[in-house]
């Protein structure tokens, strides 16, 4: 599927503005706070429901009530069909598919494989484990139907052991402790799945990158061994007294080892960075392997990549057909992209737009 027509109103410094895509990269250039990244934000609140800069209601433009994104879509063939999100300020949002009120966000997230990258990228590598199993659930999500509602499910029984576990309940926690057992092996079976899956493409995006980094992946699913039941069950003392649930998906991590060593401890920001572009485009590139395209989100593009890693970095890109929508407040970055690739320009500046052209 592909964006061929943008409409934003009252997104952040952006009281209106219409964008053209291309099929393939999509520039965004101008200063900081010109309005770049709000177009990303808005095509992320549109795709996934939420912004990746904080509370959503945020992004509405300051002194408006509401803000609305629309996509027009060639979706295969069936022709061009229109994707719109409206958000209220002080609540209230909704989200229409082809004129149909979608109510769950993961249905409109399935529509599209969306890859954000942010200049934040290398927290997946320096960061904690909360990103890694993100990126890891993103991914399952795509492959694994039920995935979702397995997550949301397990969530809430998880929420329900630890209560009774701070309350003390103990006598009542079996009932939960199971739904967490169960949940949690469908989930864990799942992500180990997809891991295996995607790895090598990962493998190979990394290699494309940077040849002389050496890392190895494994996937811990949140607990030792045994099966997830005979763990909580052998735990149960100490999740009683901590007052919460020790083992199980919600501490799965992906590990990532150099030289022997946790990743984060010897890798540089900028190999940090090609680490976590090579997760994500493996798992893009995977992706198209069942014919997926995704729709990459680029913020500062270029940041923290040398001009030899950046080279291979968009390289890549292009090998992978995939629409991209990207920022940069460096004239030359676009100079140096647009010379080579097919796409269009835009200058931003103050909220307005200005079509450079193709």
């Amino acid at each position: 599927m592909l964006i061929r027509r943008l409409d934003l109103a009252n997104v952040r410094n952006i009281e209106s503005l219409a964008l053209e895509l291309h099929a393939g990269i999509n520039l965004l250039i101008g200063p900081n706070g010109a309005g770049k990244t709000a177009v990303l934000e808005a095509l992320h609140l549109l795709f996934r429901g939420r912004s990746f800069r904080g509370r959503a209601e945020g992004a509405i433009r300051r002194d408006e009530r509401r803000l609305h994104v629309q996509a027009a879509c060639q979706a295969d063939d069936r022709g061009t069909l229109r994707l719109t999100h409206t958000r209220e300020r002080g609540g209230g949002a909704q989200t229409q598919w082809d004129g149909r009120t979608i109510r769950q966000s993961s249905t409109v997230a399935a529509l599209m494989p969306l890859q954000l990258l942010l200049p934040e990228l290398p927290d997946m590598v320096f960061g904690g484990p909360a990103s890694r199993r993100q990126w890891l659930d993103w991914g399952t999500f795509h492959v694994k139907q039920d995935h979702a509602a397995n997550l949301r499910d397990y969530t809430r029984a998880l929420r329900s052991r630890n209560a009774l576990l701070r309350m003390g309940e103990i006598d009542t926690l079996a009932g939960w402790t199971a739904q967490v057992a169960n949940l949690g092996e469908a989930i864990g079976a799942a992500r180990r799945d997809y891991f295996q899956q995607v790895v090598p493409s990962v493998k190979a995006c990394l290699a494309a990158l940077s040849p002389d980094l050496a890392v190895e992946f494994s996937c811990y699913r949140g607990w030792q061994g045994q099966g997830l039941a005979e763990t909580l069950a052998d735990q149960h003392l100490r999740d009683v007294k901590s007052g919460t649930t020790n083992s199980g998906p919600h501490r799965a991590d992906v590990v990532l080892r150099a030289e022997g060593e946790p990743a984060a401890a010897v890798l540089s920001r900028g190999q940090g960075k090609a680490l976590a572009s090579a997760l994500r485009l493996g798992q893009a590139q995977g992706l198209l392997k069942d014919g997926r395209p995704s729709l990459f989100l680029i913020d500062d593009m270029g940041a923290e990549l040398d001009r030899v890693h950046g080279e291979r970095f968009y390289a890549l890109l292009d090998g992978m057909g995939c629409q991209i929508v990207a920022t940069s407040a460096q004239e030359e970055v676009g100079e140096m992209l647009m010379a080579k690739r097919k796409g269009r320009m835009f200058h931003v500046k103050q909220g307005r737009l200005v079509d450079v052209g193709e």
